[in-house]
């Protein structure tokens, strides 16, 4: 994933060139393009992300509409295993039914033959891995948990997203959150790592959709999981526990306000300090800045 952030850092520059000096024409027909414009997890970290992503590749894929980096290995490895972890909650299918439907979304995607080949040669050793570790979760719970059909809007700000997995406990009216990264394992604390600050917000972005659900709102949102699902080199996947606490959350909603009015209001775009390309130099003490920047405004 990050190295195809990398690789297309070169080419954003030459696609905004004749973007950033917007007419008025173009400022209505992006305003045009934004007006329906609901929030998720994954795009608000992608705004804040200036390692491998950032406002300027935001700006490229929500406005301009910029067509999609080929699927890389680790993109279609992540895909698959989230299809086949649905499967098994839906289902309650065996390891090998699990498999062999993983093989089986293998062969529908267009992919390079080398990526392709070694997807077939690693996948089942992985997954087995995975399944048998997390079998308990995978068969308890509901996949797919989407809040699209809810039109939500929380502190003024239109959300959406859908949760992997959650477990519902009906006795004490709880649910816990499970989100699936197919990524390396980090065992930093979440604050002071990149990908897990990322990560972070996302689970408290998920506990917010359930909250202001009609349908979950009744529940307690306990704790979080990041299941890191791809086995490390001594076999092992790790279950990472996140607890919720009021500072994240506020931080979220200041965050969630602050980037939605600059997205809406294009403001981003003729601000030198937000407007900045991804660059992967950089580490969680620039995103943090970055963070602190967009809440001064």
């Amino acid at each position: 994933e990050e190295s195809a952030y990398a690789s297309s850092e070169d080419n954003i520059k030459n696609w905004l060139i004749p973007y950033i000096k917007l007419s008025p024409d173009m400022r209505a027909i992006y305003k045009d393009r934004i007006k329906n414009y609901r929030m998720s997890a994954s795009s608000l970290t992608s705004f804040i992300d200036i390692v491998y992503a950032g406002p300027q590749e935001f700006f490229k894929n929500y406005f301009l509409r910029a067509p999609f980096e080929p699927e890389t290995e680790a993109m279609a490895y992540g895909d698959l295993v989230h299809k086949t972890f649905e499967m098994i909650t839906k289902t309650g299918a065996s390891n090998e039914d699990a498999v062999k439907f993983f093989m089986d979304e293998l062969d529908k995607k267009d992919l390079p033959i080398e990526i392709a080949s070694k997807l077939r040669e690693s996948g089942p050793a992985n997954l087995n891995i995975a399944i048998s570790s997390f079998d308990n979760i995978l068969k308890n719970g509901a996949a797919e948990v989407d809040f699209a059909p809810e039109k939500l809007v929380v502190n003024g700000v239109p959300i959406t997203g859908k949760i992997d997995h959650i477990a519902i406990n009906e006795d004490d009216k709880s649910i816990e959150i499970y989100d699936f990264k197919t990524g390396g394992y980090h065992k930093e604390k979440w604050q002071s790592h990149a990908t897990l600050y990322k990560y972070m917000l996302q689970l408290e972005f998920y506990k917010l959709l359930l909250n202001n659900s009609s349908k979950y709102a009744k529940y307690q949102v306990r704790r979080a999981h990041i299941l890191f699902v791809t086995p490390d080199k001594d076999g092992e996947v790790y279950d990472k526990v996140y607890e919720f606490n009021h500072n994240d959350e506020k931080e979220l909603l200041d965050l969630m306000k602050s980037v939605y009015n600059q997205v809406i209001s294009l403001d981003f775009i003729d601000n030198p300090e937000i407007f900045v390309p991804a660059n992967n130099a950089l580490g969680i003490k620039d995103i943090k800045k970055f963070v602190e920047l967009m809440l001064a405004y």
